[in-house]
């Protein structure tokens, strides 16, 4: 496929993405002439921890997990990718090993991004390096927030912050709201640092009080402001952060 058809292709699918979307249109040209679409089977890994790439990934459709493997076998997920996503750009700008590795959790739609195109577009127009700045500091501001929640805050904590952030407000009832795990609950456990059982117990825990509803992969918040204050509540019952040693103790629980 030359690159006037890779352009025809790809075009269409970066138009879709919030970082494509405001680019100028020649710019969007230059850069879907390098793209190529790819299709991946559920559990594909799409690369490896130490390989180099030389453009990243934006997710189409389908969902990707990024983790690391501990020297004993066990995975730790650091991030669960969604639609509209993009994926590997540190690597790929730093010219650096990926340190993490890459593996499809569902039949996946991805496009793969190729630097040097948007190397050339960032010297033409200024709008494109302004995005991807952003791009890289929403990314930083993110991995910020996920590493406070696992060092300071409960199980508790972490799972209902969760629930906020991927739950979705019902238009009619703004208090009301529903989401579907992203992924299996003991890959969002992992991506929590929390083992399979302890992310099942503090589900729980929430429905009995009421908190939520539970039916497989879908989760329904009755009163997303009786959630948020719940964590808020369990903020203030504790004097002091807890310590790392709990968090080592989760995983070692998690790695056997």
């Amino acid at each position: 496929m030359n690159s006037l058809d890779n352009a025809k292709a790809t075009l269409p699918l970066l138009e879709q993405a919030t970082l494509f979307d405001a680019l100028p249109r020649e710019a969007l040209r230059l850069i879907a002439s390098g793209c190529r679409v790819r299709q991946a089977d559920r559990d594909q890994v799409l690369y490896e921890k130490g390989q180099l790439l030389n453009g990243f990934y934006l997710l189409i459709n389908g969902r990707v997990k990024l983790a690391v493997l501990s020297s004993e076998g066990a995975e730790r997920v650091l991030e669960i990718v969604l639609p509209g996503q993009t994926f590997a750009e540190s690597a790929a700008f730093l010219g650096r090993p990926c340190p993490l590795h890459a593996q499809t959790l569902a039949d996946s739609c991805l496009v793969f991004v190729d630097l040097n195109r948007v190397r050339l577009a960032i010297e033409r127009w200024p709008e494109v390096a302004f995005r991807m700045l952003t791009l890289v500091a929403e990314r930083a501001q993110r991995l910020t927030a996920d590493l406070e929640a696992c060092c300071l805050h409960s199980a508790v904590q972490r799972v209902a912050g969760f629930l906020l952030r991927e739950a979705v407000s019902d238009p009619a009832s703004p208090d009301h709201a529903e989401l579907v795990l992203p992924a299996a609950k003991t890959v969002v456990a992992s991506s929590l640092n929390l083992s399979p059982e302890t992310f099942s117990r503090e589900l729980h825990g929430l429905a009995r009080r009421g908190l939520i509803e539970v039916e497989r992969r879908r989760i329904r918040i009755p009163s997303v402001s009786h959630l948020r204050a719940l964590a808020a509540l369990d903020v203030e019952r504790s004097d002091t952060p807890p310590p790392f040693p709990i968090l080592s103790q989760e995983s070692a629980h998690h790695a056997h």
